[in-house]
């Protein structure tokens, strides 16, 4: 099977692009220093027939119209997403670490929200998130059980990706829809294009990632990613899995050298 990873482009469905802040960026810069050449020309003296300079018309110009500073160009500062303290509800997730889908009562929630946030260091890096669906084989049956920004939905409607706010993205996950043939869900964050820019996991960090009952808006448990190195192109957050007729969550929370394409190859995907 193969499929075509789409570019990212502005569209309903595309948030603000780290090229679209650019183009933004760059308009404001040429737009003020536009505007405090045209004011100093309208306040430069003019010389009289006598060879004099007439200054009342300037200063007279400069209280109209007051030379404005030059804006004093800074980078923005990229704040770490602030996550609230852990709750009780919530177990606090190690590395492979394996954990019932069920919060502290055992009660069993009928769907969940994986919740990712991340700081980006470089603004080149735009991060999404992104699921596989798999059988027994650890495979896709097609191409369609893939969910990304591209295909934001599952066949059987149990996965929906919910999109990216720039600090992070999440995916809603209905338990009870997910297809009889499904047996694992592997969910991952990619960055943008990474091997081909030269970006990597060492230009973001505080990931982590927060599974909720979505019903109840509860907290069940939570994991800090923290293979942010340089050799890290894409982070597995983990694994929803079938065990004796119930789901667990593996928090795999490993660095690879993979990008987008290379994870579509690993679940049987032939990337376009």
């Amino acid at each position: 099977m193969g499929l075509d990873i789409p570019m990212k482009i502005t569209s309903a469905m595309d948030k603000n692009t780290i090229t679209g802040r650019k183009v933004i960026r760059q308009a404001f810069t040429k737009e003020t220093v536009c505007r405090i050449n045209t004011d100093s020309q309208t306040q430069n003296v003019r010389q009289n027939t006598s060879g004099t300079v007439s200054r009342q018309p300037a200063q007279q110009n400069m209280q109209r119209n007051p030379v404005p500073q030059p804006v004093q160009q800074t980078r923005p500062v990229n704040t770490a997403p602030v996550l609230p303290s852990l709750p009780a509800s919530s177990t606090l997730l190690r590395r492979g670490q394996k954990f019932t889908i069920a919060d502290k009562s055992g009660a069993v929630p009928q769907s969940l929200k994986l919740v990712l946030d991340w700081q980006v260091i470089n603004p080149q890096c735009d991060l999404d998130a992104s699921a596989f669906l798999l059988r027994e084989n650890d495979k896709v049956p097609a191409e369609e059980w893939f969910v990304f920004y591209g295909q934001p939905s599952s066949p059987d409607y149990s996965i929906q990706y919910s999109g990216n706010t720039g600090t992070g993205a999440s995916m809603l996950i209905n338990l009870n829809q997910i297809s009889s043939q499904i047996q694992k869900i592997a969910f991952a964050v990619t960055i943008y294009e990474a091997i081909q820019q030269r970006l990597h996991f060492g230009m973001v960090q505080n990931v982590s990632a927060r599974i909720f009952d979505q019903m109840k808006n509860i907290e069940l448990a939570r994991m800090e990613l923290t293979d942010c190195t340089a050799g890290v192109t894409a982070l597995v957050i983990g694994e929803l899995y079938r065990y004796k007729g119930v789901w667990k969550f593996n928090a795999v929370g490993s660095g690879v050298a993979r990008d987008l394409a290379g994870f579509c190859a690993m679940y049987g995907i032939e990337a376009g």
